[in-house]
């Protein structure tokens, strides 16, 4: 069963842990993972996840792609997606597209399940909800501490950063979204589609973040359905605001009157 999956214009460390914590929040974290000698797959923070979280780190064999399980997945996936990805003309059709994949390879019955005798035959009635190690959302997130943070989304579409406020998508108001941080770029991410992106400057301190710049907000399937009043480019609206610094606050004085209100006069029924 696919997990966790997303459509990214690259495909970087950032990339695949994304798709990997998603993973271990729904389902816990697997014995161990499969992959081939990509530099993402070993990287220091994916590497740092693994030991924290008890994961056993397999490589296949170079030029053996057939000891990987999920290279059956992506010719299924060439099958039964390829033709919505090409008639896809625009970003949020592209994960629309992948999004449907993703759920139908999941609950559509499988040739390779075919003779089970107990009714199970797509992947999704296979695996029955079954979780694997349940891991505290605290533990999950020293394992990624200085890489990904959890937000929620205000009503206007904001996430609270750092003394900062990141645009993220005004379609998810209260819904939790990651904040992920790698070298110089902070993105805004839920459920492992990008919402935003944003480059930035850390303070010498490394804990602040000094100016935020190249604020970028991409087109997603979790649009909200109402209409902008006017479309504004990137450049028009602010996507990133500092917040102002919290100071000491003021004692509220006594309010001393300087003036006494007179009564209003009294008029009678023919007054």
């Amino acid at each position: 069963m696919v997990l966790s999956s997303a459509i990214s214009a690259s495909q970087t460390q950032w990339d695949y842990l994304a798709v990997l914590a998603d993973a271990i929040r729904r389902y816990g974290p697997p014995e161990a993972i499969v992959t081939d000698g990509g530099g993402q797959f070993y990287s220091t923070v994916a590497v740092q996840l693994y030991d924290m979280l008890g994961i056993r780190k397999e490589r296949i064999d170079p030029g053996a792609p057939w000891q990987n399980y999920a290279e059956t997945l992506f010719s299924v996936q060439k099958r039964l997606a390829d033709h919505a990805f090409s008639n896809a003309r625009t970003w949020p059709e592209i994960q629309q597209a992948h999004q449907t994949w993703w759920h139908n390879y999941n609950v559509e019955h499988h040739f390779a399940h075919r003779e089970r005798q107990d009714g199970r035959h797509s992947p999704e009635a296979v695996l029955r909800g079954v979780l694997g190690r349940t891991i505290p959302e605290d533990v999950l997130s020293r394992a990624l501490y200085a890489t990904q943070f959890t937000r929620q989304i205000d009503r206007h579409g904001y996430v609270r950063f750092k003394h900062w406020k990141f645009f993220g998508e005004n379609g998810l108001a209260g819904e939790e979204v990651s904040v992920w941080i790698y070298e110089d770029t902070l993105k805004v991410e839920h459920q492992a589609t990008t919402l935003s992106l944003y480059s930035i400057r850390l303070a010498p301190d490394r804990a602040s973040i000094a100016s935020v710049s190249n604020a970028r907000r991409l087109e997603t399937h979790f649009r909200s359905p109402q209409l902008d009043l006017w479309r504004l480019s990137d450049t028009e609206w602010v996507l990133a605001l500092r917040r102002p610094e919290s100071g000491p606050r003021k004692k509220a004085s006594k309010v001393v009157p300087l003036a006494r209100q007179l009564p209003l006069p009294i008029f009678g029924a023919t007054g």
